[in-house]
């Protein structure tokens, strides 16, 4: 987990890791360009469990952070989530299991949506065989990135998280699968995603930069669908600002389909 500044949510996301059904785990938490009152809180709070582990940095990309995390940790897998957000008690015990069963090197599942009051809004579900998640790339976000768990050492293989302004996670999944990945996600919803307006919204310079990890993609490997993905992240970054229900994160409505971007 990374935290830039305090929520009215931020407690009950880290106590809903901290209850969960399987309790064999560490738990990062990287407070990533925080002020001192947020780190306080933190140090505090988190003193009372020894599987949390604290990290400040001065950086406060995204990106950066979870690479430090992704060092930092020792478990086979890395299992995100924000600090806005809410696990279900079952979501470990269930991403064991099914890993346990079919190892992959990314598996996410469907989330249920919530308000800032934490009532359920609705569902996002997303491809779940690899083969459909590949054939989606180019039209849909085929994981959310705060429900996934990725293989460590594939991760760190991979060079981390590349960096973005808003699309470090559609950069991976793109390295990923040329890399040859295998990407999975559960049908079942192991994570409340939460919808409010303090949410980062996809603008034309985020779909801007989807185009540019397309277009990477296609000069290294061409082909019809890179080529596609590519003209498609062009189109709603031209358009973004005309036609703002495009938006990732515009409203919960949008939301329960899936993310456009």
């Amino acid at each position: 987990m990374c935290v830039n500044r305090d929520n009215p949510w931020l407690i009950e996301a880290i106590d809903s890791v901290l209850m969960q059904e399987d309790r064999d785990f560490e738990f990062l938490i990287a407070a990533n360009d925080c002020d001192d009152a947020l780190w306080s809180k933190l140090v505090s709070y988190c003193s009372k469990d020894n599987r949390i582990r604290l990290f400040r940095t001065a950086v406060g990309q995204l990106a950066f952070n979870l690479n430090v995390l992704a060092n930092e940790a020792s478990g086979e897998y890395l299992v995100r989530m924000d600090s806005d957000d809410v696990c279900t008690p079952q979501r470990l015990g269930v991403l064991r299991h099914s890993l346990a069963t079919e190892a992959v090197d990314i598996l996410g599942s469907a989330v249920v949506l919530i308000d800032d009051a934490g009532k359920c809004i609705g569902q996002m579900d997303f491809p779940i065989t690899h083969r459909a998640i590949v054939r989606a790339l180019p039209t849909r976000t085929v994981f959310c990135h705060p429900a996934v768990a990725i293989r460590r050492q594939f991760l760190l293989d991979m060079k981390g998280y590349l960096g973005g302004f808003a699309s470090e996670d559609t950069d991976l999944w793109l390295r990923a699968q040329r890399a040859g990945a295998t990407m999975a996600n559960l049908p079942s919803p192991l994570l409340q995603y939460r919808v409010h307006r303090r949410q980062t919204i996809m603008s034309s310079i985020g779909y801007a930069e989807v185009a540019g990890h397309w277009l990477r993609e296609w000069l290294v490997a061409p082909s019809w669908r890179r080529l596609y993905g590519f003209l498609l992240a062009s189109g709603k970054a031209i358009f973004a600002r005309w036609l703002p229900g495009i938006g990732r994160y515009r409203t919960a409505r949008q939301k329960r389909d899936g993310f456009d971007g």
